[in-house]
Order: C-alpha cells, then structure tokens, then sequence
C-alpha cells in the first residue's frame, strides 16, 4: 500500500526578540510543546545526519495541554491525521509553519482517490474554500470550523504572534508530497509509466487525468535521488518524491555502521509520517523558502527606503547600510546543502524562480545606488552653495567693517 505524506510549509521573517515572545508565549498559554517522542527522535536523527548548525533551531509543535494536534483536517465525517511544527531557525532569523498529514487508501474508496484528495488538501492549504457543508473539507483550530485549511492555520499563526507587532504574513509557501511504500521497487519506472497523478500533485492541478502523458512527463522534467529507491522532482510549488526504501536496504546500513562505528546509525532506519523528512528534501524545502521570504522583505524595505529617501525623509547613510545588507541575503541565496542533496536544492531553486528574485533584488539595489547618489549629489550641491553664501556674506562684512575703520580713523 501506497501513502501519501503531504508537508506544507511557509517562510516568515522573524527577529531573535519576536521568536522569544511566539515560543515562549506559545509555550506559555499552553499551544507548543516541544518536539519530542518518535517525531521528535526522527527529526533529530536526520537533521543530525544531513545538516550541521552553527546554533540548530529550535522546533516545537502544536499541542492540547492534554496532548494531541490542535489543528485538525476532517473531510465529512473523515479525519486526516496532522501536525504542525513550528520552527525558529537562528542562522536565517526566519521562522517556519510545517503542516503534515498522511492520506493513505483507507481514507478513500475510489482508484487514485488518494491523489485527488491530497490535491484537495493542497488547495485548502492555498485558500480554496468549501461549499459543500459539514461534507466538504474543513480546517479545525481548538473548538473553531474554518472553510479552508488556509483560515485555519492564518488563525494559528496570528495567535502565535499576537503582541509581537510581526508586520509580515503567510507569503511564501511550498510543499513536498512523498509516496511511501516499502517495496524496492525503481519508483522512477512507476512516473514513466504514467506521469499525470505526480504532476496534478506537484501542481495541485485537479484536473490531471486529463493531461496529456507526454506534457505531465515533460513539466516534471528528469528525476532526482541518489538512491535507486528513490526518485524526487521538483515544480514551482515543491518537490513532488517517491520512496520506496525496504527492510532490506536499512538492515544492509546498520551492519554497515555496526563494523566501524559500533552501532547502527538511526537516520536510516527512519520511516516517518512528514512527507519529505527522509532524504532531507523538508529541509531543502525551509530553507529555500526562507531565503525567498527573506528576499521578499528586503524588496519592501528597500522600496520604502528609495520613496523616504526621494520625499528627503531618510539619510543616504541609512540607505547605503540596507544596500549593504543585500550582500548577506545574496550569500544566503547561494549558500548549499552537502553535496549528497545540494544537487536537489539547486534543481528547486531553479524551479522555485529563485534566480528571478535575485534579478529583482539586482535591479532594487541599482535603483537604490542611483537614488543615494543623486541624494548625494544634492546635497553637496546644497552644502557648496550655502558654503558660498557665507563665504559671500563674509567677504562683504569684511569690506564693510574696513569701509567703516577707514572712516573712523578719518
């Protein structure tokens, strides 16, 4: 049997002080707790395991005080299981919203059923609303029904935030929809049999039955994986990934680590419920998503800097020191993974539009050049021409005073 793993995510700009007031908040009215138990072990196992921090961020997960998810997803009388994880990460100062869930064929009674409900799912998560009643699908936050996932988890996030003054929202977002199974099997084999469900789920297109093969086939473009288990492509929206790593293949590794190292290394073993945790493609996914967020910020600022310094209402000083600070967001936007999955992420930024955003920032830090240097210019121009009407004044008292010595001593 096939599942479905579905994990959406979205990117926000948060500072060091704002992280503490929605963590610790959150923490204190009850809402987070920390990411622990067998999710919290298989997220610590494969983020020891691909990526290296300089301060590792800090996850935690939204919870009951009796414990359980707040957020629910139910469609009819048919619940998904979910969670939501939310991340500050300190080296980007960003914060991230990983929603996850897992439709698997019990949920549905009709062939590929699971794709559709998932592309269902994924255009909940983008706003899409239902009109169907108490049938159709629904977001859940404590006691509150939302028509759309999208509203529940916009209310989640404002209670997190609230008193933190954050002026940034749920911009920037993207998911990865991993199919498990547990066979073996070369899952690139399965797309080129017929590509059409992986690409309406890496478009959220409902429609893609009615595709034709030879188009779905070429949008997704060529596969990903450095395994023969697993196969992984990327679109505008995310990472669409087929996972069929088996008992085989995680017996084989733990021998492997036992001779060496003593033991078995956890991260191989790991067969969790959050789409895209294996392999490390989640990671890819935030962190991509960060750096457009972070992007995204920088183009507002700097709007608002260009307008306040053109209404004469900033310093070019303050300019010129935002302009600096695009460097440390261009470095990021460059800055890889270890090459086992750097190649991916290259693929997703690519896809993502990546290299648009840095020819917006390109062309907003020329825009911004050229406004400080003529604020520049006019200003010198103004302090040379009220320099020389002193020097005018002067040279005229002067005169006059002399005029008036000459008379006096007459």
């Amino acid at each position: 049997m096939t599942e479905v793993l579905l994990t959406f995510a979205w990117a926000v700009p948060l500072s060091e002080r704002e992280a503490e007031k929605v963590l610790d908040g959150g923490r204190d009215r009850g809402l987070l707790a920390h990411l622990d138990g067998k999710l919290g072990e298989e997220w610590t196992a494969a983020e020891n395991f691909l990526a290296s921090y300089t301060t590792p961020p800090r996850r935690r997960v939204l919870r009951k005080r009796t414990g359980g998810s707040r957020l629910s997803i139910r469609i009819g009388a048919v619940s998904l299981p979910c969670e939501l994880v939310v991340t500050w990460h300190p080296a980007y100062h960003a914060m991230t919203l990983v929603l996850a869930t897992t439709i698997t064929g019990r949920a549905t009674d009709a062939p590929a059923a699971e794709f559709d409900l998932a592309i269902a799912v994924l255009q909940s998560l983008q706003g899409r609303e239902t009109a169907n009643g108490a049938d159709g699908l629904h977001g859940g936050y404590g006691e509150k029904s939302f028509p759309s996932l999208l509203k529940a988890v916009t209310h989640i996030f404002e209670d997190l935030t609230k008193g933190c003054g954050l002026t940034e929202g749920l911009g920037r977002k993207g998911w990865c929809v991993e199919l498990r199974s547990h066979d073996g099997h070369p899952p690139a084999q399965r797309v080129a049999a017929d590509p059409r469900p992986f690409y309406g789920m890496a478009t959220s297109d409902e429609g893609w039955r009615f595709v034709p093969r030879e188009v779905a086939r070429e949008a997704l473009g060529p596969s990903w994986g450095t395994r023969s288990f697993v196969a992984a492509y990327t679109m505008a929206g995310g990472i669409v990934c087929l996972n069929s790593k088996d008992s085989d293949y995680v017996e084989h590794q733990n021998e492997l680590m036992r001779g060496p190292f003593g033991a078995a290394e956890p991260y191989f073993g790991i067969d969790s419920d959050i789409g895209g945790l294996d392999h490390g493609m989640l990671f890819i996914l935030e962190r991509v998503l960060i750096r457009m967020a972070l992007a995204d910020q920088w183009l507002r600022t700097a709007q608002r800097e260009i307008q306040a310094l053109a209404d004469k209402k900033k310093s070019p000083s303050r300019t010129r020191l935002l302009r600096g600070s695009l460097d440390d967001i261009l470095e990021m936007l460059h800055s890889v993974l270890p090459p086992e999955v750097d190649s991916l992420e290259r693929r997703l930024v690519t896809s993502m539009g990546v290299e648009r955003i840095i020819a917006q920032l390109d062309r907003q830090a020329e825009a911004m050049d050229e406004e400080t240097r003529y604020s520049y210019e006019n200003t010198v121009s103004a302090r040379v021409t009220r320099l020389t009407v002193v020097t005018v004044v002067l040279t005229v008292v002067t005169i006059v005073l002399g005029v008036l010595q000459v008379l006096v001593s007459l």
